[in-house]
């Protein structure tokens, strides 16, 4: 139910923020004079995690000049610890051109953390679980690649803090806060 609310609430503030992206957005070239940038938006998958039980999916769309407005899903399952999660991303691009080179920004997001943490009584392995707020920073890198300049690949690190009770976190054994990464392809329209 939760996951539900929380999907419905990014797509409400997706929508209501799009909106006025209809009008072309600009980005100041050197020379003092407009440019109008041709994309504003992408979506983009991991296309490399698929092998290795990694899956993300990223939308991201500009909200202002040098501003964009995004969200993530994504399910990782290493070993024995699973992570779910959903985001909502904020980030700023230094050069005012969205989409495209460095960008800093923040998170603000929901985390199922599942875990093995010992075995039952049947020997079978007990997992336990963790459902959590997060809130992160992010610092990524996009190239826009191709005669068009519409193939965007990504990279990036950031981190999240975990907004659970210290027994709740010790219960599956996460600490307070983790690292991310992101790699990513997709397509700018």
């Amino acid at each position: 139910m939760r996951i539900r609310t929380l999907l419905a609430v990014v797509a409400a503030a997706a929508a209501a923020f799009l909106a006025p992206l209809r009008a072309p957005l600009a980005a100041q070239a050197s020379q003092g004079t407009l440019i109008p940038i041709p994309y504003r938006t992408y979506i983009g998958i991991n296309p490399v995690g698929i092998a290795f039980d990694i899956a993300s999916v990223e939308l991201e769309s500009a909200i202002a000049p040098g501003i964009t407005l995004g969200g993530l899903a994504s399910y990782t399952d290493v070993s024995d610890n699973r992570f779910t999660t959903f985001d909502v991303k904020l980030r700023y691009y230094p050069g005012e051109v969205v989409l495209r080179g460095f960008s800093l920004g923040g998170t603000v997001g929901y985390t199922r953390f599942s875990n093995v943490v010992g075995s039952s009584i049947s020997g079978a392995p007990a997992r336990q679980s963790l459902d959590a707020p997060t809130v992160g920073i992010i610092a990524d890198y996009n190239w826009m690649l191709g005669v068009r300049r519409r193939f965007l690949v990504g990279t990036g690190l950031g981190a999240k803090r975990v907004l659970a009770s210290s027994e709740d976190r010790a219960r599956v054994d996460i600490d307070r806060a983790y690292v991310t990464g992101r790699f990513i392809v997709g397509i700018a329209f």
